[in-house]
């Protein structure tokens, strides 16, 4: 007679969270896509992604001020967040993983997580508990030069908001990204604006 493995602990309570949040998840979908006008679905279904979809369509509901019951106070601001994040990472060129960073710098992923935690790399938190590095930091022949020059002069902490400043158009700068004067060879305007940002952020 095979013997039969039994799931751990864990997984098995695991597996009962993921049945319970995809239940309530489901729940509030059907809430919601009965509630909405047609334009408002027919915007969340033109986004290129499904998070992309839910944010634009808690952000529109919220507009339209619906009553949706229980819905989260917080729903609107999260969703305007995920969006903001998105628009970013899309500005940015996307993003690479360690292992695809590494295999572009020619280093092994542990020099890669090196340079991340010494602040050298422009890293965000995948969820997963990896990280993801946007791709507007790398040129065909490496790391822009002097990026990790900016990235230390700035003091904030948060990896969106230091994508941000990097992406961002500066008067300072004839409206041209910070990216874009270092890539310019103008870094020692681009890291005065960095350590002016810092103590703003401080």
């Amino acid at each position: 007679m095979r013997d039969l493995v039994s799931p751990s602990a864990p997984d098995t309570a695991r597996q009962a969270l993921a049945s319970t949040f995809l239940k309530r998840s489901i729940d509030l979908l059907e809430r919601l896509s009965a509630r909405a006008p047609s334009e408002v679905l027919d915007a969340a279904l033109a986004s290129p992604t499904d998070a992309g979809g839910l944010a634009l369509l808690l952000s529109d509901l919220a507009t339209l001020d619906l009553n949706l019951d229980s819905a989260d106070p917080l729903a609107e601001a999260m969703a305007r967040g995920i969006t903001v994040k998105q628009d970013l990472l899309q500005k940015a060129g996307g993003a690479l993983t360690s292992t695809q960073v590494a295999q572009a710098l020619g280093i092994t992923r542990q020099g890669v997580d090196k340079r991340r935690a010494r602040g050298t790399l422009l890293a965000i938190p995948s969820g997963s508990g990896d990280y993801l590095y946007p791709a507007c930091q790398f040129t065909e022949t490496g790391v822009i030069h002097h990026l990790d020059e900016v990235l230390k002069a700035l003091q904030v902490e948060s990896p969106w908001m230091r994508l941000s400043f990097l992406l961002s158009p500066a008067p300072a700068l004839g409206g041209r990204t910070v990216l874009e004067a270092l890539t310019g060879g103008d870094v020692a305007k681009s890291l005065s604006l960095a350590a002016a940002f810092g103590e703003q952020g401080a």
